[in-house]
């Protein structure tokens, strides 16, 4: 296992009281005077990023100048929101994103909304004045679709709508974990950097890894999403799927529905309209049957209990088109405290196993 890399500080001695992991567990555990980083361990242990993607119908970005706090939601602009809320669109998951340099408005907040409407993703962008604003903002957007009509007196205003935007979603907090902080700060540049040069080239002569097949992407570099391990992580929209260990060609490639879907899946953290866990891996796997055609289907996922593991159930009603996919637990493995002498503390986190997938 990876040891303290040159140039960091000396980890902190572990702490008294060993969590409690079982002995095949343990086994996988760094060395007591080791403290790698989560992601290289995870990356170490080859393990399987399946089933931990965000689970929601919509997510929210709100501009929140830099340092944020851990958890983002404890001061600043979104103190007092939760990373879950229920608007009218669905559950949605709010993130800070990072304002781009040359912003100077500190007198007004961007907030960016994407949510899933059948196979496609509906985007809704506002500019709130202010704290009182967005609190604002958020509250008729708890009632009301986007588009209605806002309170003459409202302090927010609407900028724009659009339909399958893409758009990147990079993990970065760097308060929350050193990986995200680093290689999600590493990837976000790599990835403006691609688009800065495809600006610059010539569109009827496509490059290797260069987003071509929509025009725009936008990038922002997004609060914790969770998986650090899988550092860097990000999601992609509007597939609405997270990604782990990924890098910008990479990137490129699925956005563009070139990458060979087969490949990728297996660095597919989920599908946001899965439930985390074994809907999220069952779904993963309809989708490297598949390939990118089962973005253009609308579709459910679902699951239960069976006599081993679960039974997930992908449906989509208009396409005339349903798979099951059997589910097994697979192995356990640690998720260790970065940077911490021997991983301390730990906890447990299980994979999951598909055996197989039918379509009927």
């Amino acid at each position: 296992m990876a040891s303290v890399p040159d140039g960091d500080t000396p980890p902190t001695a572990p702490p008294a009281r060993i969590p409690a992991l079982a002995p095949e567990v343990l086994t996988l555990m760094p060395a007591s005077h080791e403290a790698p980083r989560c992601s290289a361990h995870a990356t170490a242990l080859g393990t399987d990023p399946g089933g931990t993607a965000i689970a929601a119908d919509a997510v929210a970005l709100v501009e929140v100048p830099l340092p944020w706090s851990k958890p983002v939601f404890a001061s600043g602009l979104l103190e007092g929101f939760t990373s879950m809320m229920e608007l009218k669109v669905g559950f949605t998951r709010v993130l800070a994103v990072v304002p781009p340099g040359e912003r100077g408005r500190a007198d007004t907040v961007p907030v960016a909304l994407h949510w899933r409407v059948g196979a496609t993703t509906h985007s809704a962008h506002f500019d709130a004045h202010g704290p009182a604003g967005l609190r604002q903002l958020f509250s008729h957007l708890t009632q009301r679709q986007p588009s209605d009509p806002k309170p003459d007196d409202a302090g927010f205003v609407p900028v724009g709508f659009a339909t399958d935007e893409r758009v990147v979603l990079i993990c970065t907090q760097g308060s929350h974990d050193v990986c995200c902080g680093s290689e999600g700060t590493r990837l976000a540049a790599d990835f403006e950097a691609v688009m800065r040069t495809y600006r610059t080239a010539d569109v009827n002569e496509p490059y290797a890894g260069a987003p071509t097949a929509g025009g725009h992407v936008t990038v922002y570099r997004v609060s914790h999403t969770g998986g650090h391990r899988f550092a860097p992580t990000a999601m992609t929209l509007p597939d609405g799927r997270m990604w782990a260990n990924i890098e910008a060609g990479e990137i490129a490639a699925i956005l563009d529905r070139t990458a060979d879907a087969t490949a990728v899946a297996s660095r597919c953290r989920g599908w946001w309209g899965g439930a985390t866990g074994p809907a999220q891996v069952g779904e993963r796997a309809v989708f490297a049957e598949v390939g990118w055609p089962l973005e253009d289907i609308a579709r459910t996922v679902s699951f239960r209990p069976a006599a081993k593991g679960w039974a997930v159930e992908v449906v989509a009603d208009a396409a005339n088109r349903a798979w099951t996919v059997s589910v097994e637990a697979g192995r356990t493995v640690p998720t260790i405290s970065c940077r911490a002498l021997g991983g301390l503390p730990a906890k447990p986190s299980t994979e999951f196993v598909v055996t197989d997938v039918r379509e009927h």
